[in-house]
Parts: structure tokens; sequence; C-alpha cells
């Protein structure tokens, strides 16, 4: 009986021994490592098997992480590196992935979160596209998260892995992901001030834009992304950031990026955002909105978009009249003047003497800067259009942005003048001799005739 007991408390001695022993970290790890590497990518394990190695490398990974473990850490993401390479990675990764790096970044470990997000890549290549949109959300909540901790370089990692997945599936649900995912990067960067890493959403997007279909998705949706990034520096009102996006918009409109409608899009938004913000009296913005409302519709070519964006640009004009001086509000009136100066010169200057939508286009430009005149004078009734007309161009000389056009300046204002009177008939408006924008050889004879033509002068 003795002997029985013995050898009981001895086979039990040596199972909790080896029990303990497997317990272990060190022993954990070299066994999955064994897994691993017994294993080839031809050769798949069977989906429970894999559920299980996935979930002892990640319990590996939050004891490594709760430890503070360095070494560990490493090892276990590098572990988890190699099994979502060999395509183990499920729909529950993502999520367990996130939730690490989350670990990290409250501990403060901050290279272990630039590991965790790395480890993003393995699992974009080897996952399907039904599964994809999930870990693009994912990836955007890190990068939005870490910008609200200033840890920026990790939001960059994050937005490179975003654009990444773009090369792997080519399916419409990926591409809403990603844009939705930039879409939040982009508003927290803008209101964290990384402009770094604005410029490069930007410039990947561009690359990204430039290589789709017209008729791709993602054209419906870059619009409200760009929107959304418009309206979020407009409320900021910081002019040193909205001259950057407009112009990006610009240069997006001017490579044939972006699809009309998605350009009409815009102007639509920037028609609600220039109304917007010009109520407000100390307004950066509005001006910087209805200019480029203005170029992206001339882009357009289209009566009801261009309309659209003349009559957004002038409300806006008379809005900021009314609450501060001619001078004081130039820069919100200087879009329309400036269009209806770009649209002369062509007018006057291309050989092509019959496009349609150009001379359509002058004519409701200046139907509108009169009606801003006309509006100006019936706030002061001492005052006349000539006196008007010579304050805004004095004001529009000093434009650092209209060095060198005084002359097509001059030439805008005087024709604006005279169809003035030509269509108002007023005595006291009727002269404009003394005024500086008064030249008699600036409108040559030929321009005359032209004009004449097109029912500006008789």
């Amino acid at each position: 009986m003795a002997v029985w007991l013995i050898g009981l408390l001895t086979g039990g001695g040596v199972l909790a021994a080896w029990w303990l022993y497997t317990r272990r970290l060190d022993w954990q790890f070299k066994t999955i490592e064994s897994q691993l590497r017994g294993r080839s990518r031809e050769r798949r394990l069977p989906a429970a098997a894999a559920k299980r190695m996935m979930r002892q490398i990640f319990k590996l990974l939050k004891t490594s992480l709760i430890a503070g473990d360095a070494d560990n850490i490493y090892r276990a993401f590098d572990l988890l590196k190699l099994a979502l390479g060999y395509g183990l990675g499920g729909a529950a990764e993502p999520g367990r992935l996130t939730a690490a790096v989350f670990l990290a970044l409250r501990s403060h470990q901050l290279d272990a979160a630039g590991h965790g997000i790395d480890a993003f890549r393995p699992l974009v290549k080897n996952i399907n596209a039904a599964e994809l949109p999930p870990i693009v959300e994912q990836l955007g909540l890190i990068a939005v998260i870490s910008l609200k901790h200033r840890h920026n370089f990790l939001a960059a990692r994050a937005v490179e892995i975003i654009f990444a997945s773009l090369g792997t599936v080519q399916a419409d649900g990926v591409r809403t992901a990603v844009m939705r995912a930039l879409k939040v990067t982009g508003l927290t960067a803008l209101r964290r001030g990384d402009a770094g890493l604005v410029r490069e959403i930007q410039a990947k997007l561009a690359a990204w834009l430039a290589a789709e279909p017209p008729d791709s998705v993602i054209q419906e949706q870059v619009t409200g992304v760009l929107s959304a990034w418009l309206l979020r520096v407009v409320k900021a009102g910081d002019a040193s950031v909205i001259e950057p996006l407009t112009d990006y918009i610009r240069q997006l409109a001017d490579k044939k990026v972006l699809a009309n409608n998605t350009l009409a899009g815009i102007v639509g938004e920037c028609s609600h955002i220039a109304g917007m913000d010009s109520l407000n009296p100390f307004s950066q913005a509005a001006g910087a909105i209805s200019m480029l409302s203005l170029d992206l519709a001339v882009q357009v070519r289209a009566n009801a978009t261009w309309r659209q964006a003349v009559d957004s640009a002038g409300q806006a004009a008379r809005l900021a009249v009314t609450q501060r001086s001619l001078a004081e509000s130039f820069d919100i009136v200087y879009p329309l003047l400036e269009a209806g100066r770009r649209l002369l010169a062509a007018e006057l200057n291309s050989s092509l003497v019959n496009d349609i939508f150009r001379q359509h286009s002058l004519y409701i430009l200046m139907r509108e800067c009169m009606q801003l005149v006309d509006f100006v004078s019936r706030q002061n009734f001492t005052i006349t259009a000539a006196d008007i007309i010579d304050e805004l161009y004095l004001n529009w000389i000093k434009c650092p942005a209209n060095t060198g056009q005084q002359k097509s300046i001059r030439k805008f204002c005087q024709l604006l003048f005279l169809y003035y009177i030509r269509i108002k008939r007023r005595q006291k408006c009727a002269t404009a001799e003394g005024s500086s924008f008064y030249a008699p050889d600036t409108i040559t004879l030929a321009n005359r005739e032209r004009l004449a033509q097109l029912g500006y002068l008789i």
C-alpha cells in the first residue's frame, strides 16, 4: 500500500512539474515557433487549430504588454506577423490587434504600438475582400487615437497601410472604407495642426484618384471628404491652412483628376460654407471659398453650376458689405471681380469668338457685379456708381496676387461702369472723369467692337 502511495505521489509531482513548466512563457513561445516552422504556405492548418494558435499568440502578447517585457513583446509580434503571413488570421484578428495597439498606447510603449500597426500589413495581404473594410476602419481608428495622443508618427504608419490595402483587393466596399478612414483621419490631423500628415494624405489621395476611372465610386465620395476638410479649416478660421487646401483642390481639378459631377458637388458645398462663414464679421475664409467655387465652376462649364457659384459669391459679398465697409469687406467681394476680369480677358484675347459658355458666364457675372454696385449705392445715397467702382479699383490694384495686371483691372472696371450706366440710365452716374479707373485708351477700338457685339456697349 505504501509503495502504491509513493508511486502515486511521485507521478502527481511529475505531472505538476510538467504542467508548471508548460505554463512558462518561454516554453509557450518555443511551442508556437516550432509549430509555425513546421508548416508551409501550401499546407494550411485546420480552422480550429489556426484559431487556437492565434488565441495563444494574442494571450502571450497581452501578458507581455502588461508585464512591460520588451523582449517578449517583440517576440510575440514576430510570431503574430509570421502567423498572419501564413494566412492564419480570421475575422477576430483586426479587433484583437487593435486592442493590443491601444494597450501599448495606454502603457506608453510606443515602439510596441508601432510593431502592432506594422502587423496589419500581412493581415491586409492575406485576407479576403469581405473582411478588409473592418480592418481599414480599425486602422482609421488607430490613426485618430494616435493623433489625439500626439503620436503622429504612428498615425502616419496607419495611413500608409490604409493606402496599401487598395493594392490587394479592387472592391467598392474597400474603397468606401478607405474614404471614410481618410475623411476622419484628415479631419483629426487638421484639428491637431499636423500639416505634414495632411500633405501625405493629400499626395497619396491624388495619386489614387489619378489611377481610378472617372466613373469610380470614389468620385462620389471624394466630394464629402474634401467638403468636410474645407468646413473644418473654415471653422478654425486659420488662413494659413485654408490656402493650401483650396490650392490642393484646384490642382486636382487642373489635372482633370476630379470628374465634373464631383466638381459640381464641391461647388455646391462651397456655396453653403461661404454663406455660413460670411455671417462672421471677422471671417478670413469666405472670400477664399467663393474664389475656389468660381474657379471650379469655370471648369465644369455648366450654366447651372456657374449660376450657383456666382449667386453664392454675390450673396456672401452683399452680406459682408452690410456688416463692414466696402474696403473692409473687399476680400469677400474680390472673387466676383477677379473672375470677371479673367473671363473678360479670355473673351477679348481668345481666337475662339463663339464660346457660348464663356460669353454666358461673363454676362451672368456682370449682372451680379451690377447688383452689388446697386446694393452698395443704396446703403449710402451720397455716393455714385463711379465712386463705388473707383473704391473697388483702388483696393483691387493693391492685391499682391494681381501685381502687373493694373491695365486688365482698369479695363474691367471701365466696362462695369459703362455697362451700368447703359442699363440703369441714371444721370448721377453718367461720368467717370476724375476716377482712378478712368483712362481714355484702356478699352481699344477692337475691344469696343467686340463688346458692342456682345451687347455691353452701344
